[in-house]
């Protein structure tokens, strides 16, 4: 019990140091319109985080997960009788064509080796009238500069990074419908994309400066609009 507590207090620090993605997650999430029937599948689940969050609000929740010590280490964090995880890849999701109502992938889909091949799966998967949620890391030479992205690939494991355009087209030549009014961008003033860069290089050094580079990027992209974001949030229907 103590080891699984101090497992959870350990992802709850590393979730300040991701300094977004919660807000990520909310778009996600209003986006999908969870309902308790729904079966929901989290591509890249990570170390299960969101998707144990996901799994309050739905019938059935399953967390596909390439890496098996990530894996386990979600099963060891979350435990939930509507959850499961699965080791699996998105170029090759190991289950049946139609099987779930909503699908949610948080910043992964630029880590992908092959992301074109990762949406059809998404789409096979998913039911008609069934609800894509996707957000990426989407560092353009306009809203980042050259020496951050180059770390951040190297780092992250980063293959592609895309803009708003690229993603709708990719998923529209697929099959899917885009909801472009839905989309968001995230991280959208040059001040703003220079602090989260600056705290993603330096998470642990300025973890307790969290609150005011939080609240700072959020001020910013609430009062100006002046280009592409470091993150696209966008939704798409089967």
């Amino acid at each position: 019990m103590i080891s699984v507590f101090i497992l959870k207090l350990n992802r709850i620090a590393k979730s300040l140091l991701s300094l977004n993605r919660r807000e990520e997650y909310k778009y996600l999430a209003k986006m999908l319109s969870i309902t308790h029937k729904d079966i929901v599948l989290d591509i890249g689940s990570g170390d299960g985080y969101w998707s144990a969050n996901i799994a309050n609000n739905c019938n059935t929740t399953i967390g596909l997960e390439p890496d098996y010590k990530m894996m386990e280490y979600a099963i060891t964090l979350h435990n939930k009788n509507n959850l499961s995880y699965f080791l699996g890849t998105s170029e090759n999701i190991p289950f049946a064509d139609k099987v779930f109502d909503k699908i949610i992938s948080i910043s992964c889909l630029e880590h992908f080796k092959d992301p074109k091949h990762a949406i059809n799966e998404m789409y096979r998967v998913l039911k008609p009238g069934g609800k894509l949620a996707v957000s990426v890391d989407s560092l353009l030479p306009e809203n980042s500069s050259l020496d951050f992205r180059r770390w951040h690939s190297k780092r992250h494991f980063a293959n592609h990074y895309f803009n708003e355009s690229e993603l709708c087209s990719v998923l529209a030549n697929t099959g899917f419908k885009v909801d472009s009014e839905s989309t968001k961008h995230l991280i959208k003033t040059p001040i703003g994309s220079s602090l989260r860069q600056t705290f993603i290089r330096h998470p642990r050094l300025l973890l307790p400066l969290f609150p005011i580079f939080y609240f700072g990027i959020r001020v910013l992209d609430l009062f100006f609009n002046t280009r592409h974001g470091q993150i696209i949030v966008i939704k798409a229907t089967r």
